[in-house]
């Protein structure tokens, strides 16, 4: 932990100190960009590129094909698990975290993704925030991304560790989309970047008719 603010610390100091002016960023912007990323895996980016692949760095162990078990808290603090997947055939889950400029900018557009997907009772639309519950400041960023922007699906704070973590430290770029069956097992090619244009949600759809066909074997 001492480590991860230390770090935290030293990229606020870079991030404020890189001339950037994309907006104007306030220093408790810098300061929450920096301990998010913190959370992260060693060279995870941001992303809005949905073309170039990621080079993945070297991860101890191999990419599980499963989330694990789990338990996160949406919006309305209901309770989500890993056993919630089985209501469904198909469970789409864009992953982002709370210092990520690219994961947010794409939020008005996921409700209208995720009210077209829900038009097919057996599949389910949900966020995942990675790093809701590493402390108070990224729950109260949280609450105030999701409370902006007023999802109308369930947006879900998860704690980074135990066997989601496995999974998670396999992530090396936000926005990421990946569907899981109703065993959750995830299916098909995780899709890198927004999921706003053509060839992402065909990429997507793609991989939510895999999942359906997993769920029904």
């Amino acid at each position: 932990m001492k480590n991860k603010i230390i770090f935290a610390l030293m990229l606020a100091g870079v991030l404020a100190g890189c001339g950037k002016k994309e907006e104007a960023k306030t220093k408790e912007d810098v300061a929450q960009e920096a301990i998010s990323q913190a959370e992260l895996p060693e060279g995870a980016k941001i992303t809005k590129d949905t073309t170039t692949p990621i080079e993945e760095p070297k991860v101890e162990g191999e990419k599980p094909n499963t989330l694990g078990k789990f338990e996160a808290k949406d919006q309305d603090g209901k309770k989500f698990t890993n056993e919630d997947f089985k209501n469904y055939d198909a469970t789409v889950i864009n992953l982002w975290f709370t210092g990520c400029s690219a994961c947010i900018d794409e939020m008005p557009e996921l409700n209208k993704i995720a009210d077209d997907f829900k038009k097919d009772k057996k599949v389910n639309f949900l966020t995942l925030c990675t790093d809701a519950q590493y402390d108070q400041s990224t729950m109260d960023a949280f609450k105030r991304i999701v409370g902006e922007n007023k999802p109308t699906y369930q947006a879900l704070g998860v704690k980074n560790d135990g066997e989601i973590k496995k999974y998670l430290d396999h992530v090396f770029a936000y926005p990421t989309t990946i569907v899981v069956d109703k065993n959750g097992n995830i299916v098909g090619e995780d899709v890198v970047g927004a999921i706003t244009g053509e060839d992402q949600l065909a990429k997507l759809k793609a991989n939510i008719d895999l999942a359906k066909k997993a769920s029904n074997k």
